[in-house]
């Protein structure tokens, strides 16, 4: 059986670079030539360790380091404010992707982009269909997006806190199982994605309504739902698909990729 480890990147990359930034830095035109080239080296060389010891620890046989595509713009269509709140990659940083990724390859460890995709829907689109070929999977990211891809054969790991996550550490963190977080989300809100939920519906209202069905539909004709609730909710109906939607990874992407060139310490001239 193959272990594959898919990576998400600039999750990763990002936080890495982070470790050493400073106020003035990213920013800044003045910083000094050689700083800049420092910055660089050192989250090069922490990107490095961090893969090194994410193989030693969970002995993988394959890996992919997955980068977000620039031409990926459905779920900004269906809802502009989608991620809005994010602040722009330090230009620094945005610079030196394209050497970190030859740096990371030369190193044995396969990269991919693909412009027109985000990188989670490509990391959920492997992963769901290596699953289903009872192939094991890791997803190295601390984006909680993929807590509903949980599954026997599809792991999620903090590479920060050194932790997997469960389905008991989600139901613990949210109050509700993998399969009812977006439409969890959907409801009280995702900072991280800059999706409000819909006002007036927080944490409890949701819990209090998700219990009573599989799905909004079915907890919506229980006879134990709140009036007030079950009107608010068809109020906001159309809004509360458009976020199911844009919250729910794509696991339909085509790569044809070839999982021989996965294969840890493979390096692709």
């Amino acid at each position: 059986m193959a272990h594959l480890l898919l990576i998400d990147a600039l999750n990763l990359i990002r936080r890495l670079y982070a470790v050493q930034e400073r106020p003035h830095l990213p920013m800044a035109d003045d910083v000094a030539e050689s700083t800049k080239l420092q910055i660089v080296r050192n989250t090069e060389q922490m990107l490095q360790q961090a893969l090194t010891r994410l193989t030693q620890e969970l002995k993988p046989s394959h890996a992919l380091l997955v980068f977000d595509g620039r031409g990926s713009a459905w779920r900004k269509q269906l809802y502009p404010e989608y991620k809005a709140n994010r602040k722009p990659m330090p230009s620094l940083l945005a610079d030196a992707l394209g050497a970190l990724r030859l740096s990371m390859n030369k190193l044995g460890f396969s990269s991919l982009l693909q412009e027109e995709y985000e990188a989670d829907d490509i990391i959920a689109s492997i992963a769901v269909k290596l699953a289903q070929h009872d192939q094991q999977v890791t997803i190295i990211s601390t984006d909680k997006g993929f807590l509903p891809l949980l599954a026997a054969n599809i792991q999620i790991y903090d590479a920060f806190t050194r932790q997997f996550h469960s389905e008991q550490s989600v139901q613990e963190k949210f109050g509700v199982g993998t399969a009812q977080l977006v439409r969890y989300w959907s409801l009280v809100g995702d900072n991280t994605n800059n999706v409000p939920g819909v006002h007036g519906i927080g944490p409890k209202g949701a819990h209090d309504l998700l219990a009573l069905g599989a799905t909004l539909t079915e907890a919506l004709e229980h006879p134990d739902c709140h009036k007030k609730l079950r009107e608010k909710i068809l109020q906001h109906k159309e809004q509360i698909k458009i976020f199911m939607q844009i919250l729910t990874l794509r696991t339909d992407v085509q790569l044809g990729l070839n999982l021989q060139d996965m294969r840890v310490g493979v390096v692709d001239e």
